[in-house]
């Protein structure tokens, strides 16, 4: 009877021993000594198609996914390429059928085409869009300006370049091939378009700033609309500085060498020129960068000639006069007038009394009163009293009077 209780206590004396000796189990499929593993890298994004990268010298201008430069060629206005054969050697043609875009490109600018030779091509603002074969790494820019026909493809011209055929469009409808020198014949030649390659005018009755077509109303803008742009970026073949901008009517218009530009309203595509025709040749020429600088508009203002004879007179010439010797002169208020002085040691004075000296000059409306070498410009005042005179500073014999008329 005693056995089985003596079993029992030896049991759980050994189950306590087991358990009391300070050291815990180590738990199955667990090494203390395995580190957490590292997360897996994120996969790099895939750069754009098209990419937009700032070079330094040529600032925002187009690139493929690896950033090398794209390019546009002049002859291309019309938006079909004429690279062909040859050519393709120097200049690959640029085409991405998955077309992604970095930030600040506009899907709705680009587009493709398929060349003559079958092939497919990616355009921007209707340009084709090419690689130059010398370009040899990221960044490179050697193709800009070869031949002068070639640029560097940015999303901020202004303007672009056009090399091809005049094709001149009379009143009638009747088309000619025309020269630059707009005579008949046949040959290329170099103008400005617009940045989608519609071809940009001037008028030859147009002078320095002034746009001398244009309506009020703007009712003949349809037929010649007057080019509406804020100038950004130029091909490098053109001096930004040539450009310049003239208020017409309350709207802004773009000009170049002082020649508003205009559009023509009956050139139906891009890279059509037929206003070099209308309504005959060289009414409406195109420009480039030999265009002559636009003239000066004729003065309003009546304008005379000052020298002197000693101390004894001034002599005037101009608006009817010939070597007149101290004339006196009726003046109309509102109306300007110009006293271009070249009488060293004899200031030219519009004074409201006829005496030497300085006092009493008449100062409203005069600018450069009392000159020797320059002009003196007279805005004669509504209010400016009937009689003035001019005198000279220091030589009493040197005067004459100033009649003033409404």
């Amino acid at each position: 009877m005693k056995k089985p209780l003596i079993v029992l206590f030896s049991t759980l004396f050994l189950l306590n021993c087991s358990t009391d000796d300070g050291i815990a189990p180590t738990p199955p499929d667990t090494d203390p000594d395995t580190e957490e593993p590292e997360p897996e890298p994120e996969p790099e994004p895939e750069a754009n198609a098209v990419r937009l990268r700032d070079d330094g010298t040529f600032g925002n201008m187009l690139t493929d996914s690896e950033g090398m430069s794209l390019y546009y060629f002049s002859p291309d206005a019309k938006g079909n390429s004429n690279c062909t054969d040859g050519c393709l050697d120097n200049w690959p043609v640029f085409y991405q059928a998955d077309l992604t875009l970095d930030e600040g490109l506009d899907a709705d600018n680009f587009g493709s085409i398929t060349r003559n030779d079958g092939d497919m091509q990616t355009t921007y603002k209707g340009w084709p869009l090419y690689y130059y074969a010398n370009d040899s790494a990221e960044g490179d820019v050697t193709g800009d300006g070869v031949g002068s026909v070639w640029f560097v493809a940015k999303p901020d011209y202004s303007v672009m370049m056009a090399r091809a055929q005049l094709v001149g469009r009379d009143p009638d409808g009747v088309e000619t091939n025309l020269t630059e020198e707009y005579e008949p014949g046949d040959g290329d030649t170099f103008y400005m378009t617009d940045a989608f390659g519609n071809t940009l005018y001037a008028f030859i009755n147009d002078t320095n700033g002034v746009n001398n077509y244009t309506d009020e109303d703007f009712s003949n803008n349809a037929l010649w609309p007057i080019f509406e742009e804020e100038l950004e970026a130029v091909p490098s073949v053109l001096d930004a500085a040539d450009f310049g901008s003239i208020d017409v009517f309350g709207r802004q218009q773009l000009t170049f060498k002082g020649w508003p530009l205009y559009h023509f309203g009956q050139d139906e595509s891009r890279g059509d020129n037929y206003g070099v025709g209308f309504p005959a040749p060289g009414i409406w020429p195109i420009v480039n960068p030999n265009t002559e600088t636009a003239p000066e508009p004729e003065s309003e203002n009546v304008v005379y000639s000052i020298t002197n004879d000693g101390a004894v007179s001034y002599i005037f010439n101009g608006n009817g006069l010939t070597d007149a010797v101290n004339p006196d002169f009726t003046l109309t208020r509102g109306q300007t007038y110009e006293f271009d002085v070249n009488a060293p040691g004899h200031p030219f004075l519009i004074k409201s009394v006829q005496s030497t000296g300085t006092d009493e000059t008449y100062e409203d409306g005069v600018d450069d009163n009392g000159a020797t070498d320059g002009k003196v410009t007279f805005t004669v005042p509504m209010d400016a009293p009937d009689t003035l005179y001019y005198a000279c500073e220091f030589h009493s014999p040197m005067t004459g009077t100033l009649n003033i008329v409404d």
